[in-house]
């Protein structure tokens, strides 16, 4: 969760400098929030328990991660709309 915390965390203040002025390039946004992403994902994967309890808090993290990585595929038009404005 806490690389997951990470990569949103470049994403939203990427989004915040390009609200002031200071645009990043869309696709070093997605480099930059995706590898944190990634190690989260594997990460989540290899603390998976047989337990239905664990499972559960290991699946927040892997969906946080995930959505992560889905970011350009998902609003990568969006995201490129807010940065050349």
């Amino acid at each position: 969760m806490t690389l997951a915390t990470l990569g949103w965390g470049i994403v939203w203040c990427s989004l915040a400098l390009a609200k002031w002025g200071w645009a990043v390039p869309a696709s070093a946004i997605y480099v930059v929030s995706g590898v944190p992403a990634a190690l989260g994902v594997v990460f989540a994967l290899t603390t998976m328990r047989v337990r239905r309890t664990w499972a559960l808090m290991t699946t927040v993290a892997l969906f946080a991660n995930a959505s992560l990585l889905a970011l350009p595929l998902l609003f990568d038009e969006d995201i490129r709309a807010v940065l050349t404005r």
